[in-house]
């Protein structure tokens, strides 16, 4: 894009590092830290933020927070990989439930979420790789789906947490509406409008500004004007109101306390259903004709899959928990101190800790690391889902590799033999009576257990 001659353009060449090219910072160049201190704080705890950025400390933070930018990108990387090899899991025929596609839609969410992390890290810390491009789209794009994403996964792992709730806890409405094959739209759908409605007004917050840069008069470095694109907060996104009533205690109560007490509340149900469920099907089962005990039989492998379900979900949200809490708490701590803040930043200064700086950006890489294990929850505590990614990776090993085993009467491989049509459809009226079955089998000893 030309720039018209009567642009005003920056043209300070103190500014330009004629070696490197690079704009060149305009902190204080102080070599005694003990100056850069008497200067830095006032009385009402308020502190210069241009001589903060100067100190020792600051220059220890920016490192580690480059530190954490790099392994927001590695640990990124893999996840995406994971999530990847997990939804081709969870999406095959025989895993094709509705609990699995709520956490395909988990690992969807998660796999945007991590992209978006690896392009803030780069933004933040290796500008110059991050695409202009990508920068002018910034305030529709990158910001405000980055929060959506992670809100859409935290609703996410409610509705999973839901469902497992209503298939341990009321099995006789779990199994009457077990066969519709759309019940996982009713949680994915209002799971993904909560996160868009609770997010909404970041698309306002941020907007993309350009400057001009001339310094072709400087050395080589320049052969003339160019525009220099960068992101600035909106006056919606400086309101003082706003901040306070949305971005921090809107915040707080939407994605980490209610979650909070929903998830543990639902966990704790759960945890104690299975247990008297097991309880229950532990009893001696002396004096029961065989076809009591063959409907009986069937009834525990159906809640030994329940039981393995739900451990997936508690090792899901026990995880979220790990990774979440420490936002939560320094949310809660932001929240509770936003108006001594604020009455700094209006005075052209600021009061954030330097510990809370390290905290936040600690906070970012376990919001990576939570969006990134989902492969390994899976796999170690999920029966099924570790069986279906043995034979899927079978399937993409050289003959070679796989040896013969004897024992299992495999020769040459392994022999994947699919069902036809006819006898999914067999299986699938079987499940049917089973279920019918298992429903008379649990009135009965409701009965039982009444009397």
């Amino acid at each position: 894009m030309s720039i018209s001659p009567s642009t005003h353009c920056i043209t300070d060449c103190s500014i330009l590092n004629q070696t490197t090219c690079q704009l060149v910072s305009r902190r204080p160049m102080m070599a005694d830290q003990d100056k850069i201190y008497s200067q830095l704080w006032s009385q009402d705890g308020c502190y210069n933020s241009t001589l903060f950025q100067a100190t020792e400390g600051y220059k220890v933070y920016e490192k580690f927070s480059v530190l954490m930018s790099v392994m927001m990108i590695i640990l990124g990387l893999l996840g995406l990989c994971g999530n990847m090899f997990s939804i081709a899991v969870l999406a095959r025929k025989e895993m094709r439930n509705c609990f699995n596609h709520i956490l395909i839609a988990i690992n969807i969410c998660d796999s945007l979420h991590l992209v978006f992390a690896i392009m803030d890290a780069v933004r933040n810390s290796f500008g110059d790789f991050y695409p202009v491009q990508l920068l002018q789209i910034f305030p529709y794009i990158h910001y405000p789906f980055y929060r959506i994403s992670l809100c859409a996964s935290i609703y996410l792992i409610i509705s999973v947490a839901i469902e497992r709730y209503l298939a341990v806890c009321q099995p006789h409405h779990y199994r009457e509406v077990q066969s519709d094959s759309c019940r996982s739209l009713l949680y994915i759908l209002p799971s993904l409008a909560t996160a868009l409605a609770v997010n909404c007004s970041r698309f306002l917050e941020t907007e993309t500004d350009r400057i001009c840069i001339d310094f072709s008069k400087c050395g080589p470095c320049y052969d003339g004007a160019v525009w220099a694109y960068y992101v600035k907060p909106t006056k919606l996104r400086m309101d003082k109101q706003y901040i306070i009533y949305y971005h921090t205690w809107t915040w707080v109560v939407s994605t980490g306390l209610v979650p909070f007490i929903i998830l543990m509340f639902l966990n704790l149900r759960i945890l104690i259903s299975l247990k008297r469920l097991r309880s229950r099907l532990n009893v001696s089962c002396s004096g029961v004709n065989p076809d009591k005990a063959k409907m009986r039989e069937r009834r525990v492998t159906q809640q030994s899959r329940d039981l393995n379900l739900a451990i997936v979900l508690i090792s899901t949200v026990i995880m979220f928990f790990f990774c979440h809490l420490p936002r939560l708490v320094t949310s809660i701590y932001e929240a509770a101190n936003i108006h001594s803040i604020l009455d700094c930043r209006e005075k052209g200064q600021d009061k954030t800790p330097l510990w809370f700086m390290y905290v936040t950006a600690a906070v970012q890489l376990l919001m990576v690391v939570n969006a990134s294990l989902n492969l390994p929850i899976y796999f170690f505590a999920g029966k099924s889902f570790r069986e279906t990614s043995m034979q899927l990776i079978r399937c993409f090993l050289p003959p070679f590799i796989i040896r013969v085993d004897e024992d299992n009467n495999i020769v040459g491989g392994v022999l994947t033999v699919e069902p036809s049509t006819s006898a999914l459809e067999q299986v699938e009226q079987v499940e049917q009576v089973e279920g019918q079955l298992d429903m008379l089998v649990m009135k009965e000893e409701e009965v039982m257990t009444v009397h």
